[in-house]
């Protein structure tokens, strides 16, 4: 990798005032101008395949004759200044001095995590004062640490616990950034961070800006991380007095010995050239310095949004309203997965990234003789973290009769034409070409954030884009004349598997659904799942069973017993949660895509709801209290064979950094699992429990036509 540092190279006079800015930069954006003054749109209709979706990839058209009038500029009244009203103002950095932004701020190179910095300039628009730093991003330049030493920390001897670190931000685009403190003695050897739930953020103007707090470094603490807004600018202020523990250090106890300063900068990038800007980092005896009455102007006018109580209303309207939304695509045939000549590569349009359209990179086929006098079924494939739009699992589905769309929902797509290894991460790239930026501003959706962004703003979060690309790409299979509508369902692997869970609670119209691996009651799993689930604001509005029970549609639950990602407790308490669902706990197994989509219970399942298909057997009745267990099931015709058994663990179950899967950084499970044979006749099976059974669950294995399928009651406990 070519780490490319990309410094100030030009310097004019504007205005009686210095300006540094990229060369590049200032090109890219007149080409943007000028090829939308000459297009107008940037969409247009190319020819489609026939083995491409039928649907119209539509353009509005923008009415021109409102716009014909061109008004009289009205001057608008510089602001004036109220008195800075600190009394002590302890300089750390102006930024009006700097020469050389790596050898004086000292950003980390984060190469080895396919992390750039970003082009550091400085400039007096949108500046505090002088000049301020303004970092430009592109989309691989997510993360950003700035570590402050020297002298310039020396007016920490002078610091009070009721003084303020403050700084002045600003974001003029759209993104938002979200920025953690760490203060550190002994060079870093003890640390803290300031809780964030306590900052003052204070606009331009002088209005109080409510932020998003969170764990955005996920290795400080919880309240260490606040997000500024797209269009921000003002004051962040963090008392002095609220200082935490850094995770695994142990807390500073004296502000007057602090030599260590980290600025940990997250932007949530929305498009190549969006900046944030930092400015006058210093302590203070106030959260603010000279404000402006008015504002600076920099955020404009806001359109009305609808207004609500609480984030999860809002999803609920974003989401029914997508649900009304026509998806629309281009295709785009330079991507077209070599190896797989009736597998084509589209653009999905996707959810706004704040004011930016996204395109989605998705692949899509339909098995052969699809039409409209002929429909078929249909599944969108949603994969799991460290996956991409896999052509491979397109076709597997299309050679079983099933039309079917991967959807990359991370914002990957193919790094260069023709890639072949479609499994390694070479293969793909998040980094939209400067060119084709220009002539197309559509920008790539969030990269999966660990759920880590639940407390901004709802546009923002990968799942809630994750959600829409999902139903926009059932809305694209309906919308298909080859495509039977009532016919269309979903599956996803891991990650993915998550994203099933959450989308089946808000679009009903999926004839069926298999998340594999993944499931709802994450905040209660055993293994790592659980802290993403628990972070600020996830498990209130992103977990699955907030809507299970409200779901209608039909589930299969597919899980790894001893599954390192998740748990089982999790994937039983979904099946209890959603009627007339199925639950398959596989033992011998291992997590992964491959392993995912090979399991036989996903197609048999998805032809029993949408093609006539025999079912997986089902259980009637549940085990009751005690050792002595008998049940019930009902098993499909086509039943050759029957063997039941119970498999049980000694010890309630639990996961720690000792389990026995023995994977380093992750908590796996401690307990063997044992089985005991249950008897089978007719309807029913039974069985006893060995005395030192804790945990277990009921596996039924049912041979159907040569093929083992297996389903499972879910773990139950004889302790407590």
């Amino acid at each position: 990798m070519i780490l490319h540092f990309s410094f100030t190279v030009k310097k004019v006079l504007a205005n009686g005032r210095i300006r540094y800015f990229n060369a590049f930069t200032a090109v890219l954006m007149a080409a943007i101008m000028l090829a939308a003054a000459l297009s107008g749109c940037a969409n247009g209709n190319g020819h489609v395949p026939d083995n491409t979706p039928a649907v119209t990839d539509r353009v509005t058209a923008t009415a021109a004759a409102a716009e014909s009038a061109t008004p009289t500029p009205v001057p608008t009244p510089s602001p004036t200044p109220v008195p800075d009203p600190s009394t002590v103002t302890l300089m750390i950095e102006d930024f009006n001095a700097i020469t050389d932004p790596v050898k004086e701020l000292r950003p980390i190179d984060l190469s080895a995590f396919g992390i750039t910095h970003p082009e550091f300039g400085f400039e007096s628009d949108y500046a505090q004062e002088g000049l301020a730093l303004v970092n430009t991003l592109s989309s691989s330049a997510w993360c950003q640490a700035f570590e402050l030493t020297g002298k310039r920390l020396n007016v920490f001897k002078d610091a009070l616990p009721e003084y303020y670190l403050r700084i002045w931000v600003a974001t003029p685009d759209d993104t938002s950034v979200g920025l953690t403190f760490c203060l550190g003695t002994g060079g870093g050897q003890k640390r803290s961070y300031i809780d964030t739930s306590k900052a003052i953020v204070t606009d331009a103007g002088g209005g109080t800006v409510e932020c998003s707090t969170g764990n955005d470094s996920s290795d400080a603490g919880d309240f260490s991380s606040i997000r500024i807004p797209e269009g921000f600018e003002g004051y962040v202020a963090l008392p002095l007095a609220e200082l935490l523990p850094w995770k695994n250090y142990s807390g500073i106890s004296d502000l007057t010995k602090v030599n260590y300063l980290k600025i940990d900068a997250r932007p949530a990038v929305a498009a190549y050239g969006d900046r944030y800007v930092l400015d006058a980092l210093c302590i203070s005896d106030s959260a603010v310095a000279e404000i402006r009455p008015g504002g600076s102007g920099s955020q404009g006018d806001q359109p009305d949004q609808p207004s609500f109580a609480a984030k999860n209303e809002e999803l609920d309207y974003m989401f029914s309203e997508l649900l009304n939304k026509e998806a629309t695509f281009r295709y785009c045939p330079e991507y077209d997965p070599a190896g797989y000549p009736d597998v084509k590569a589209i653009w999905l349009d996707g959810v706004n990234l704040g004011k930016k359209a996204t395109k989605v990179f998705a692949y899509i086929g339909f098995p052969e003789g699809a039409s409209a006098d002929k429909k078929v079924p249909a599944v969108v494939l949603q994969h799991g973290g460290g996956g991409y739009a896999y052509p491979n699992w397109v076709k597997m589905w299309n050679e079983r009769g099933y039309a079917a769309i991967a959807v990359g929902n991370t914002g990957y797509f193919p790094a260069r034409q023709g890639i072949t290894d479609f499994y390694g991460a070479a293969s793909w790239t998040r980094s939209v070409p400067k060119d084709v930026l220009a002539s197309d501003p559509r920008v790539m959706p969030p990269d999966n954030d660990g759920m880590y962004s639940s407390t901004g703003s709802v546009d923002r979060m990968w799942m809630y884009h994750a959600v829409a690309q999902t139903i926009l790409a059932n809305s694209l299979l309906r919308a298909d004349p080859r495509v039977d509508p009532e016919k269309v369902g979903l599956t996803g692997i891991s990650w993915g598997g998550v994203i099933v869970s959450v989308a089946v609670g808000y679009d009903p119209r999926f004839a069926f659904a298999i998340p594999v691996y993944g499931s709802g009651y994450l905040n209660e799993a055993h293994s790592w799942m659980k802290d993403n689930f628990n972070s600020a604001g996830t498990r209130e509005l992103w977990e699955p069973s907030l809507k299970l029970k409200d779901v209608k549609t039909p589930v299969l639950w597919l899980c790894w017993a001893d599954d390192n990602c998740f748990s089982i407790n999790s994937n039983g308490k979904s099946c209890l949660d959603t009627k007339g669902s199925v639950l398959s706990v596989i033992q011998n197994w291992s997590h992964g895509h491959i392993e995912g989509w090979s399991r036989p219970e996903i197609y048999r399942f998805a032809d029993s709801a949408v093609k006539g298909g025999e079912p997986l057997a089902t259980f009637k009745t549940l085990p009751g209290s005690g050792r002595d267990i008998s049940l019930r099931v009902t098993l499909p015709a086509d039943a050759s064979e029957v063997k039941a058994r119970v498999c049980y663990i000694d010890a309630p179950l639990s996961y720690s950094p000792n389990g026995r899967l023995h994977i380093d950084g992750q908590n796996t499970i401690d307990q063997e699992w044992h089985s005991v044979s249950c008897d089978v006749k007719g309807d029913t099976v039974s069985a006893r429990l060995p005395e030192g059974a804790a945990d277990y669950y009921v596996e039924l294995s049912v041979r159907c036509k040569g093929t083992w399928y297996i389903t499972a009651t879910p773990l139950a406990s004889l302790i407590g």
